[in-house]
C-alpha cells in the first residue's frame, strides 16, 4: 500500500520552520492540516511562515486554523507571518483584521 501524499510541504531552517499546504485551507482538509503543523511547530525555535503560495481559498475552518497557529507561536515566543497569500487571502485577512495582529505578505505577480 502506498504512503498517502503529505497535504503540506515542511522545510526547517536554522530554528525557523516553513508551511506550505498543498491546497485549500478549507473544512476538509483542515483536520489533516492542523495534525502536520502541530507537529511541525514543536521543531520551531524562532519563527513559523505559513507560505499560501499553493492555497486559493480559505474558510471560516481556516481561519480558525491560522489563528490557531498564531496563538501556539505566541505561546511559544516566536514570529508568525504568512507570506504568498493572493488577492482573495489577502481580503479576507484584512476582513478579519488579522493584518494587526501578525505580517501577511501578498504573493508577488507574475
Amino acid at each position: 500500500m502506498a504512503a498517502a501524499k503529505s497535504p503540506m510541504k515542511t522545510q526547517k531552517t536554522d530554528g525557523t520552520v516553513r508551511l506550505n499546504p498543498k491546497g485549500d485551507l478549507v473544512a476538509s482538509t483542515v483536520e489533516t492540516l492542523r495534525d502536520g503543523m502541530v507537529k511541525a511547530l514543536e521543531s520551531a525555535t524562532e519563527a513559523v511562515v505559513l507560505d499560501l503560495s499553493s492555497t486559493k481559498q480559505i474558510d471560516s475552518l481556516g481561519i480558525t486554523l491560522v489563528l490557531g497557529l498564531f496563538k501556539s507561536c505566541q505561546k511559544k515566543e516566536i514570529t508568525f507571518s504568512i507570506e504568498g497569500a493572493n488577492t482573495d487571502l489577502l481580503r479576507v485577512f484584512k476582513l478579519f483584521n488579522l493584518t494587526k495582529f501578525f505580517s501577511i505578505t501578498e504573493a508577488t505577480r507574475e
